[in-house]
């Protein structure tokens, strides 16, 4: 049996109840759910129906090369499963239709071994038969996009609002190999007190995403550190009233488009 006729579907309801899109702030309505992290993020794609955002479609469609790019490279550690394995190889064919560039560009002849003396001169245990993948410009510029979706995605859920165009915010991205020898720097955890992850039921997901974060909803205030999987973190912070934060140190940004963002200078390289 079909829905009764006149009854909204529950991606019309939610929209209904949140019409601004999370991403661009407000310069367009919402028309569908984005799911961040992206449901690619997970073990086949399986992940509980929760930290949902109202979206328009130009920012969905937009930041879809963005939550593959992440999805891939979250995989992207030393022990990895069959399962695993098989997502990754998946994920990799997709990437080779939708933006061949990148899938290119993983696979760029690297010295082996040199890259190995390199990662093991920074604390990087690499084992003999590990694989080696460049990450280079449009990989960076990916990647600073997801991360930068990430902090507003995790603003609108802990304000239950989308940043607004006024707002200012600032992410960054981490792989494995910037922690491997000092591990999360003590103080962004004591900042960061709050504990989130995604759970339904019995269904805990902390072993695929994990944050920690900290709320001021008085000032408008938000910032947050997030594991996926065991190759990425992505780190940021947001303001509600963009007039509140100092530019002396960080260059922040405005909520806006997802091109727009990507064009900009300081995409270009790992912040």
């Amino acid at each position: 049996m079909g829905e009764a006729k006149g009854k909204l579907s529950a991606t019309q309801k939610f929209v209904e109840e949140f019409p601004v899109c999370f991403f661009c702030g407000g310069k367009r309505a919402s028309t569908t759910r984005e799911h961040m992290p992206p449901k690619s993020l997970f073990d086949n794609s399986h992940r509980p129906d929760k930290l949902v955002m109202p979206a328009c479609k130009q920012c969905n469609s937009g930041t879809s090369t963005a939550d593959l790019t992440a999805a891939v490279v979250s995989r992207w550690h030393y022990d990895i499963g069959e399962s695993e394995r098989l997502d990754h190889r998946r994920l990799v064919a997709q990437m080779r239709k939708q933006a061949p560039a990148l899938s290119n560009e993983w696979g760029a002849n690297v010295g082996k071994e040199e890259a190995r003396q390199h990662l093991r001169k920074y604390g990087v245990p690499v084992p003999h038969d590990a694989g080696i993948a460049t990450i280079g410009p449009e990989t960076i510029r990916q990647l600073n996009l997801f991360a930068h979706k990430a902090v507003l995605a995790l603003y609108f859920e802990h304000f239950q609002k989308a940043l607004p165009i006024s707002g200012g915010f600032c992410a960054y991205w981490k792989t494995k190999e910037d922690f491997a020898r000092d591990g999360i720097p003590p103080y962004l955890l004591e900042i960061m007190p709050d504990y989130g992850t995604l759970i339904q039921g019995q269904w805990d997901e902390r072993e695929t995403f994990e944050y920690r974060h900290a709320v001021n909803a008085k000032d408008g205030l938000f910032a947050c550190l997030a594991k996926l999987r065991k190759g990425l973190f992505v780190a940021g912070i947001a303001a509600t009233d963009g007039n509140v934060l100092s530019s002396e140190i960080v260059e922040w940004l405005h909520p806006d488009d997802p091109q727009t963002l990507l064009e900009l200078p300081r995409f270009q390289k790992k912040l």
